[in-house]
């Protein structure tokens, strides 16, 4: 039977996630520049997720220009996410480009965020886990697999993340990979049973590449986070000067329930866990505190607290239960 999850506090990620407050400039300037990037590379014709041929431009943002597939309703941005540029953002000047909001809070991040990742998994897959990760970034999600017990190899294209990763860890492994070569990995591996990749289909030039080696490799469960189409989209369109968190730099395309779904059904895969949840009233909230000009910073930020920030976690709760939030888990597994 399916597990179908929704929502989670989002209490204790503020002080994990100040720098979207308090770095608002610097972090625009950072996205306006990998933004500029991005549409320096060829014009993408078909949808990334199902390879149909997209229409034109729906909507301008940041810089970019947007469509919605009208085959499967996936969000694309209308340039190529070609190997150079997800090179030069994730791997080049090693690494340095991509570190930033990996170097602090490790074990904060670990408890408060990767722990309920491994929960859902393991709630979902209730028999032993040989895990194989991709994308690992800092290896938050490995050490959070490691404190569960959980065995995992994973592997990050990211040098300066695998060092800091590699600190860490004690049991779970970390290593440095050419992106290009994990496909292999994946279609060799015989040891592990699920393939997880937290928030990296979204960033991978060729995300129908990967599922087509996941598909013939021995491996039974596929786990992934990825960012949606949702509010928070919408509000970046109106706010801005504020940092847009959910579509820019590398999300460069956003999943949606439709896109997903079809998703599943043309790789065979069969939906056996979700969970739903946001930062869309986050979103919200940190635009409206950043885009202010109100004389009395503190006398302003208690009316928003008292207005909108109170009840923060029940307005996401709505979105979330309407899977029209900004993120989603899903397990797959093999028909």
């Amino acid at each position: 039977m399916k597990i179908v999850k929704y929502s989670k506090s989002y209490n204790n990620l503020l002080s994990i996630k100040k720098d979207f407050y308090s770095e608002n400039k610097n972090n625009l300037k950072s996205i306006i520049k990998i933004n500029s990037k991005y549409i320096k590379q060829p014009k993408r014709n078909f949808c990334k997720n199902c390879e149909a041929k997209i229409q034109k431009k729906l909507f301008f943002q940041f810089k970019v220009n947007y469509t919605i597939c009208e085959k499967c309703g996936h969000l694309n941005g209308l340039n190529e996410d070609t190997k150079k540029f997800v090179n030069w953002l994730y791997a080049g000047n090693k690494g340095s480009n991509f570190k930033k909001n990996y170097l602090s809070d490790f074990n904060k991040r670990v408890l408060n965020i990767y722990l309920p990742k491994v929960d859902f998994l393991k709630k979902v897959i209730k028999s032993k886990i040989n895990l194989l990760d991709i994308g690992s970034g800092g290896g938050h999600f490995l050490k959070a697999l490691e404190l569960k017990r959980v065995k995992a190899i994973g592997y990050e294209p990211n040098k300066s993340l695998v060092e800091l990763g590699n600190k860490k860890l004690k049991k779970n492994k970390l290593i440095n990979f050419k992106l290009e070569d994990t496909y292999q990995k994946v279609l060799k591996d015989r040891n592990s049973n699920v393939l997880s990749m937290i928030g990296v289909l979204e960033h991978l030039d060729k995300p129908n590449r990967m599922l087509n080696f996941f598909k013939q490799s021995k491996i039974k469960y596929l786990y992934i986070c990825v960012p949606l189409f949702s509010l928070s989209v919408l509000l970046e369109n109106s706010f801005k000067n504020i940092f847009p968190r959910q579509l820019s730099a590398g999300h460069t395309h956003l999943y949606t329930k439709n896109s997903l779904s079809f998703l599943a059904k043309k790789n065979n895969l069969k939906i056996i866990g979700e969970w739903w949840f946001g930062a869309d009233f986050p979103d919200l909230y940190r635009s409206l505190l950043n885009s202010s000009s109100n004389y009395d910073v503190k006398k302003y930020k208690r009316l928003v607290d008292k207005n909108l920030y109170s009840v923060v976690n029940e307005l996401q709760n709505v979105l979330d239960k309407n899977k029209i939030c900004s993120e989603v888990h899903m397990i797959f597994k093999k028909k």
